[in-house]
């Protein structure tokens, strides 16, 4: 197949190269990039009162421990909890081993037995600039006392929406491999409207059912649900649609 993949840079270079293992032939057109927040200095006065450590995503990981590493700094001997599989594959490569649900979703996060009893407990929050704000305002809501660390943002690179589409149809593009709804919705945007029936008519892999009614509600009829967010999630996904 020859599946779409607009994660940051780093990341899309991981999954297309995991792709073409399968016998697929990527495309790669990275719709946002991170770079450090502007939070991260915070983390020597966070992290040690911290309870609990939630990260949102892969980024949020990896940016935190790129800090603690540059400032001579370790994760403390805490809880740790992930939203996702791929956020808890991204603990585990810095070795800390963190909870994540079944349902990568922030309810299938707040669903958790351990997050339940959280009364007094200090919680640090990793995550971009902006996003849900769910997790926090439930564990509030539970007695804890909740903490943000922007330890990423985001940016948009500017893309050529019409030149992009054209190159794209040419190739014969048939999959989108779409990890958030931030993502699908920056698609969405660059893609020219009369283009939008070609766009929905493609194959979608997404994460999540939240991010799979986003797309439903926006016009795509072919939805795949994959395990997650992980590069071996998304393959499986798109390797299970390949043999039908």
């Amino acid at each position: 197949m020859i599946p779409l993949v607009v994660r940051p840079a780093a990341q899309a270079a991981e999954l297309a190269a995991l792709l073409r293992q399968h016998g697929h032939a990527p495309l790669c057109c990275p719709l946002l990039e991170t770079v450090a927040g502007s939070e991260l200095h915070r983390l020597p006065e966070l992290l040690p009162q911290a309870d609990i450590v939630i990260a949102v995503s892969v980024h949020a990981v990896n940016f935190t421990h790129h800090f603690l590493l540059q400032t001579g700094q370790t994760w403390p001997n805490i809880d740790y909890f992930a939203v996702g599989q791929a956020s808890a594959d991204a603990f585990s490569e810095v070795g800390i081993q963190a909870l994540s649900p079944d349902d990568p979703r922030s309810e299938g996060l707040l669903a958790l037995p351990s997050l339940q009893q959280v009364n007094g407990k200090q919680v640090l929050i990793l995550r971009g600039n902006g996003g849900r704000d769910l997790i926090a305002r439930t564990l509030a809501s539970r007695g804890a006392l909740v903490h943000y660390c922007a330890a990423y943002e985001r940016h948009y690179p500017a893309l050529d929406g019409d030149a992009l589409t054209c190159h794209w149809q040419a190739a014969g593009l048939d999959s989108l491999l779409v990890t958030s709804g931030e993502l699908l919705q920056r698609l969405l945007e660059l893609v020219p409207d009369q283009q939008l029936p070609w766009l929905h008519d493609r194959l979608l892999v997404v994460p999540s059912p939240r991010v799979a009614e986003m797309a439903a509600a926006a016009g795509f009829t072919h939805i795949t649900i994959a395990q997650g967010a992980s590069n071996q999630a998304l393959t499986a996904a798109l390797e299970l649609r390949k043999m039908e």
